[in-house]
């Protein structure tokens, strides 16, 4: 006699492997990675030790470029101050880069070339200026661009040669 055995087959769901456990792993701390801001730097910020070694009235234009660098910019209409900007921002992923901070040094200059004054403003002075899209009114004809085409037939070139414009005395 035949006994047949009747025991349950066995199911059991796949066991994660160990390659797969990582794959999963890499790719959760890839993405949190990838959300870390990006911090970027700009300008030229002097060291508060740098600063602090300018004497006023004392510091010529010499002194102040050897101890702080070239200035990021002068002033417009007189060359008696120089300012050191300095912008740090950051990006978080595909967002547009947010200014997180914002200083300006400005040393200002006597008739002498000596340092009369120093100032430092944070992002508190910054404006935004706000771009429109608007464009200006202007008078007279818009032409299509079958008029412009079609509107220069005729005008250049004749039996007589090129077009010449007429001269203040009205030949051409």
């Amino acid at each position: 006699m035949m006994t047949t055995n009747h025991l349950p087959a066995r199911h059991s769901a796949p066991r994660p492997t160990v390659g797969l456990t990582l794959g999963l792993l890499l790719f959760v701390m890839g993405s949190l990675g990838a959300c870390a801001p990006v911090v970027d730097n700009r300008g030229n910020l002097p060291t508060q030790d740098a600063v602090n070694q300018v004497v006023i009235g004392g510091s010529s234009r010499a002194d102040v470029q050897r101890l702080l660098g070239s200035p990021t910019a002068a002033g417009t209409f007189s060359d008696k101050v120089w300012y050191y900007i300095s912008r740090r921002q950051e990006t978080v992923a595909f967002f547009k880069p947010a200014p997180t901070e914002q200083t300006i040094v400005s040393v200002y200059f006597d008739d002498a070339g000596l340092v009369s004054k120093m100032t430092a403003t944070g992002g508190e002075t910054v404006e935004f200026i706000d771009h429109t899209a608007q464009t200006t009114p202007t008078t007279g004809h818009s032409m299509s661009f079958l008029e412009q085409l079609f509107g220069n037939i005729g005008r250049f070139g004749s039996k007589e040669g090129p077009y010449k414009a007429p001269t203040p005395t009205g030949q051409r």
